[in-house]
């Protein structure tokens, strides 16, 4: 009995050197980082500072659509390319009581918002303007998200090309909830 005891106690002793002299370091220098995940990194970056622009109170902010809540999910597929979703939850303490139902304009107002910080309609009467073009929606995805080296100007722009966005918004009645996708740069998403 004291023979096993003190076998036992030396077995675990043994493992424990050898388990501690094991080396268990990760060096995060040797570690390689794809194009695609610092794209997509850079995307939630972007998309999660750049949400504060839908809560603001100024008053262009206030002709538009009172969110609760804003979030995203980016994600990267060898067919498609990247894929961005955009959740616009509305003010639920507000929208039951106004009785407002979303229109595909407010769908590209959150992307212009998010983006550009431009609506892209007129407030009064909700008509498309000119603020916001293909040209600008692709120039400021090339500089703030892609600005990654080694990617060339004509690799940037059909990244951008084949990018794919869908937005929701949610409207606290579920069955008044839209939604429309189209490119990225794509000035009215349908």
């Amino acid at each position: 009995m004291e023979i096993c005891k003190i076998l036992r106690t030396i077995i675990i002793v043994i493992l424990f050197t050898i388990s501690s002299s094991v080396k268990s370091e990760i060096n995060l220098l040797d570690q390689k980082v794809s194009a695609v995940d610092l794209i997509l990194l850079k995307y939630e970056i972007f998309l999660t500072k750049n949400f504060s622009r839908l809560y603001k109170g100024d008053g262009v902010s206030q002709a538009i659509i009172l969110y609760q809540y804003v979030d995203s999910t980016v994600k990267y597929t060898k067919e498609n390319g990247f894929f961005v979703n955009i959740y616009a939850y509305m003010d639920r303490n507000r929208y039951t009581k106004k009785k407002y139902v979303p229109k595909i304009s407010d769908c590209n107002t959150v992307r212009n918002k998010i983006f550009l910080n431009k609506i892209g309609y007129n407030l009064l009467t909700q008509k498309k303007n000119n603020f916001v073009s293909e040209n600008e929606l692709t120039d400021i995805i090339a500089s703030r998200i892609l600005s990654v080296s080694g990617i060339s100007v004509e690799d940037k722009e059909r990244l951008i090309n084949d990018t794919q966005i869908q937005i929701e918004i949610i409207h606290p009645n579920k069955f008044n909830s839209i939604k429309c996708e189209g490119r990225i740069n794509q000035v009215e998403l349908l």
